[in-house]
């Protein structure tokens, strides 16, 4: 975690730190959710947009699952044990994410 003044898409704001979202991760999460965007740019800034929209201490969480989950295709009870997060609690987030995903406005649209 770096501070949170950087003004990368990449970096999403955590209690006054930010998670740098790494490329790879990025990228494998949006290929296990599936193209979703114009181009796999926007792909990537969508994901990032969408996590930075949750709450601040849903973030890492979220991402931490959603990595194991779509990134590298595990099981939702495997991929929530893996980060001591029960069933319930983890599909609560996932679905959250999903939400958001579907109301951020594709970066490739706003120009």
């Amino acid at each position: 975690m770096t501070s949170a003044n950087d003004d990368s898409p990449f970096r999403v704001p955590l209690n006054g730190f930010a998670m740098n979202l790494r490329q790879a991760e990025l990228e494998s999460v949006a290929a296990g959710l599936g193209e979703f965007d114009a181009s796999p740019q926007g792909n990537l800034l969508t994901l990032a947009e969408a996590l930075a929209q949750m709450p601040q201490n849903d973030r890492a969480p979220l991402w931490e699952l959603a990595v194991r989950r779509y990134g590298r295709h595990k099981p939702l009870e495997r991929a929530a044990g893996e980060i001591g997060m029960d069933v319930i609690r983890a599909r609560q987030l996932l679905d959250r994410y999903d939400a958001l995903l579907a109301n951020v406005t594709p970066p490739d649209s706003q120009i």
